[in-house]
């Protein structure tokens, strides 16, 4: 089996897991490029974002030897839409500190823990100061977003 193969195993299994999920929902905005997800997450229980849903893309295209480039694209209050985020070991800013075996959904069950950190809100693509009616607000608008890769909110977890 070639590296390429193998990665379309990978990936495919990772897929298979991510659709058992209750709580994430991935989607391929473009059919030509396996390596580009979005996945929408809903955000994490006990916190003041687990009335949202929240959409990212993944590039994978060096995924799992690299890690992935990562942005949220609608407004959460945690991160700034559109922006490729820094997380150590998570995201393609800090490839030092990436293990190839993580998944997924381990991407993006930290990325939505990271959502509620009060501190260290340095990072690239992070908002600095989390605003508690923002975020309500962002959370009740992330019910309503629609994205071209197929992810309806409106429809999603129900």
């Amino acid at each position: 089996m070639t590296d390429q193969q193998t990665k379309m195993k990978i990936l495919a299994k990772q897929f298979g897991d991510i659709k058992k999920l209750k709580n994430m929902a991935a989607f391929f905005p473009d059919k030509k490029n396996p390596f580009l997800w979005h996945v929408s997450f809903k955000g994490p229980e006990d916190s003041e974002f687990q009335e949202g849903i929240y959409h990212c893309q993944l590039n994978l295209a060096n995924y799992p030897d690299k890690p992935p480039e990562v942005m949220v694209l609608n407004q959460s209050g945690a991160y700034e839409p559109n922006t490729l985020i820094c997380i150590v070991g998570l995201t393609h800013y800090h490839p030092e500190g990436w293990t190839p075996g993580t998944s997924i959904e381990a991407i993006i069950t930290a990325l939505s823990m990271i959502m509620q950190l009060k501190s260290d809100r340095s990072g690239i693509g992070m908002i600095g100061t989390l605003n508690s009616s923002d975020i309500k607000k962002y959370a009740a608008k992330s019910k309503e977003y629609t994205c071209t890769c197929g992810a309806d909110h409106t429809k999603l977890f129900k």
